[in-house]
């Protein structure tokens, strides 16, 4: 499994972790709260967490095309549901562990 983590710096975290999870669910399998959420990808996995001020992501798949697709999946629709004020996740690679 490769990963890629990022963060998208919002005072608005819980609301958004909730609505992507929520519409996520209608077609992948998700369990969520205000705080923490689990979607699962055909192609991969995210992790969601929400504090006061982030909105985290920890995604991993099993090459780096079905992550890019999971991180696109990301990235279009904190597009989509920022689109008043736009958003943009800052995403980092995570180094496999030796």
């Amino acid at each position: 499994m490769i990963r890629r983590q990022g963060h998208v710096a919002t005072p608005e975290a819980s609301r958004i972790l909730q609505r992507l999870c929520y519409h996520f669910s209608r077609k992948i399998p998700v369990h969520h709260d205000a705080h923490q959420g689990d979607a699962a990808f055909p192609w991969g996995r995210c992790l969601l967490t929400a504090d006061a001020a982030l909105l985290r992501f920890d995604c991993q798949a099993a090459d780096a095309e079905q992550l890019a697709r999971v991180q696109a999946a990301i990235d279009a629709h904190i597009e989509l549901f920022s689109r008043k004020d736009p958003l943009r996740v800052d995403w980092q690679a995570i180094e496999p562990l030796a």
